[in-house]
């Protein structure tokens, strides 16, 4: 049987059709040779190249693999200054991939690989692009050129016969988990198909012979085919790669719906596709929303998206979940990380007007969505917009307010808490332009449909010491005299926002909280995926702490990089610190507010809270760090450092008086988070006690 004999589609879109079953498996079990041009070089790509390769390899078949080298700019500066050699690059970052393989998809595929180097079936290349004086392109200039974007593919039976298959490169972290790609085949037999099918194997083979000008084409160093080699299995079979073919199958479809965030869709459909989604943290809005921006994009021949998030980390998310649901449109991060975002922006939305591309994704931050330029170049676009505001409650602060322009035809907002803090304009604003709250899925109700873990809640409480009392009365009178002086309501309402932040600082700044959080670790046992949140103030001081009591922790705070680097192996510090968060390797994150939105750490089943500013949105967003569900994950442990009144008898009124002040604000978030609690009867029990003891009417 030969591929004449394989019934195969003109066009495959991974939408439609299982792109291993329908196409890989036939193609590959009548084929002896494959010759295949993937991306940049990475266990991944690997991977998904070799999908289907046993079928190749029961026919005696064999591979030749064009992989692109991937250079830093700092790898660059080093070979243009002599410091190293691009051969030496090029091993370093292949050697450090294969190292760090931790997928069992990915290690099962590239030790096919191996078997294959040491049975001399599988022949690598590396090809180096190269800038117009012979140096190596770096990362960010091959992506922008799109030399590795197009994936090329050759196989031929053994009478001769080939076919090709050629269209747009997913060979991402998450591209070969979700099966997300679509391309064209072409047939040598079929003479309308042929010259197609030439072109794809002329550049292949000029490739492969270096006979371009501007790429550099070398053999595998030799430290990788033996690494390889190494990691290849005695036996073939005995890795049963055929396991993974059902897998593929069940794994195409890994993004369903729940029927909540279906309501959630249908909801926002029904409102003329406006309003805001008000769901708990770790529900899965992201996705909810991903199905509002898929309706949207198949619906508009014409479409520009605006995703908006708090900080620029959480754009990077953003655009991996984009992959993983399935969505194909073209993407920029327009922020500081991307210092040509503007120009990068105005080409790609020319594009679209002059029919190049129809859909475009523009990942940013609350801050630059809200400048001059972005509005400026929005605007003076004509197109039509979409706006998704991440955390939306961001947007309703002065300044950014200015981002909510007319132009956005279409409108989501997402948070848990999307009501202001202390600003009823500004949330006023935000639900005149978004619309109201057209779906809401609260915490009690996810943890109750088993979408979050349930919690243990552990108050500990502690007292001011008598000179933080003074210094919160004298705040208290000095401000309370500037607020009776004042001339109108928004004067007055300026004085009285000033007199809580201070006031609250006291509070969540009070030195007896180290005390107690050294009663917490000996209480908790041994600690593990546990995030402690603190002020700045105290960051320093918990850090101290958790170093005495031997605990491997690091800080997260805004400080820490959110681009890749060599040190971290390819990935940010953050996500450095993520990974090992969530493998054990540090037992704690010490935190103040990056990840207080947005930031997923499923692992994490452990809150110690020194620090709350009182505003509802900051501890429901950090106790929700702590819900997500995880394997192995029963529950979650919130531990919360509450500041009572002393009693002493020798207190003043007016300074007891004060301290009830303090307390009762302080027992809004003790209620909050013990009425659903799993041990809320005991909890609620406690807070009568409280709330009897000091006279408070609760």
């Amino acid at each position: 049987m030969t591929l004449k004999s394989v019934v195969l589609k003109k066009f495959y879109d991974s939408d439609v059709d299982n792109i291993v079953r329908d196409f890989y498996i036939p193609a590959l079990s009548k084929s002896v040779l494959y010759k295949r041009l993937t991306g940049f070089f990475s266990s991944t790509s690997l991977a998904v190249a070799a999908r289907g390769i046993s079928k190749l390899i029961s026919n005696d078949g064999n591979v030749q693999l064009i992989t692109g080298a991937r250079f830093r700019k700092v790898d660059v500066e080093a070979i243009k200054e002599a410091y190293d050699n691009p051969e030496n690059v090029i091993e370093r970052m292949m050697l450090e991939e294969l190292d760090n393989i931790e997928d069992a998809f990915l290690e099962d595929h590239v030790s096919a690989l191996g078997w294959m180097v040491a049975q001399k079936r599988l022949e690598i290349k590396v090809a180096i692009v190269l800038d117009e004086d012979g140096y190596p392109l770096d990362e960010n200039a091959v992506e922008r050129q799109g030399v590795f974007h197009q994936k090329v593919g050759i196989l031929e039976d053994e009478d001769g016969n080939r076919i090709s298959f050629s269209g747009s490169n997913n060979e991402s972290a998450t591209g070969w988990l979700n099966n997300i790609e679509e391309f064209k085949v072409f047939r040598s037999w079929e003479e309308a198909e042929k010259e197609y099918l030439e072109s794809d194997l002329k550049k292949f083979e000029k490739l492969w012979s270096e006979d371009t000008k501007r790429t550099r084409v070398l053999d595998i160093p030799n430290a990788i085919k033996n690494k390889l080699i190494k990691m290849a299995p005695e036996n073939i079979d005995a890795l049963n790669l055929d396991r993974w073919l059902e897998v593929a199958v069940e794994r195409r479809e890994i993004v369903k719906l729940r029927d909540y965030q279906k309501e959630a869709f249908n909801s926002w459909l029904g409102n003329d596709k406006k309003g805001i989604f008000e769901m708990a943290t770790g529900t899965g809005k992201t996705f909810a929303a991903l199905a509002c921006l898929k309706k949207v994009i198949r619906k508009e021949r014409k479409i520009v998206t605006v995703i908006a998030v708090p900080f620029i980390h959480l754009g990077k998310q953003w655009e991996d979940e984009i992959e993983k649901f399935g969505i194909r449109s073209e993407t920029l991060i327009a922020d500081s990380s991307n210092p040509n975002w503007k120009d990068k922006l105005v080409d790609l939305l020319r594009d679209i007007q002059l029919d190049i591309s129809e859909s475009l994704i523009i990942l940013t931050t609350h801050a630059t969505f809200a400048l001059e330029d972005f509005i400026r170049i929005i605007r003076n676009s004509g197109l039509k917009f979409f706006l998704i505001a991440d955390e939306v409650h961001g947007v309703g602060a002065p300044i950014r307010r200015e981002g909510l322009i007319e132009e956005y035809n279409y409108r989501l907002g997402l948070s848990a808490t999307p009501k202001r803090w202390f600003d009823l304009e500004g949330t006023e604003t935000l639900f005149d332009y978004f619309g109201d709250i057209v779906f809401s899925y609260p915490i009690k109700k996810a943890i109750d449909d088993g979408y979050l873990v349930p919690y243990e809640y552990k108050p500990y409480f502690t007292e001011l010491t008598e000179q933080e009392i003074e210094q919160y009365e004298e705040e208290t009178e000095k401000i309370a005299k500037a607020y009776y002086q004042s001339k109108d309501d928004e004067e007055r309402a300026e004085w009285f926002s000033l007199l809580c932040i201070k006031r609250q600082n006291i509070v969540k700044n009070a030195q007896n909280k180290l005390i107690v959080l050294k009663e917490i670790l000996r209480d908790a046992g041994e600690l593990k995926h546990c995030l402690v949140y603190c002020s700045p103030q105290q960051i320093d001081d918990v850090q101290d702490v958790l170093n005495k009591e031997n605990i491997m922790q690091h800080r997260f705070t805004e400080t820490e990089g959110i681009k890749p680097e060599e040190e971290y192996g390819y990935v940010s510090e953050r996500q450095f610190l993520l990974q090992n968060l969530s493998k054990g390797r540090l037992q704690a994150l010490v935190a103040m507010r990056c990840l207080d939105e947005g930031v997923d750490i499923p692992p994490a089943r452990l809150a110690i809270m020194l620090e709350n500013s009182g505003n509802p949105r900051e501890y429901i967003q950090r106790r929700g760090r702590v819900l997500r569900p995880f394997p192995g994950k029963k529950h979650a442990i919130i531990y919360d450092i509450i500041v009572i009144p002393s009693l002493h008898k020798y207190v003043e009124p007016e300074v007891l008086e004060i301290e009830k002040r303090i307390l009762t604000k302080e027992l809004i978030r003790y209620k909050d988070f013990a009425q659903i609690a799993k041990n809320n009867v005991e909890c609620l029990k406690r807070i009568e006690e409280i709330e009897l003891k000091h006279k408070i009417i609760g």
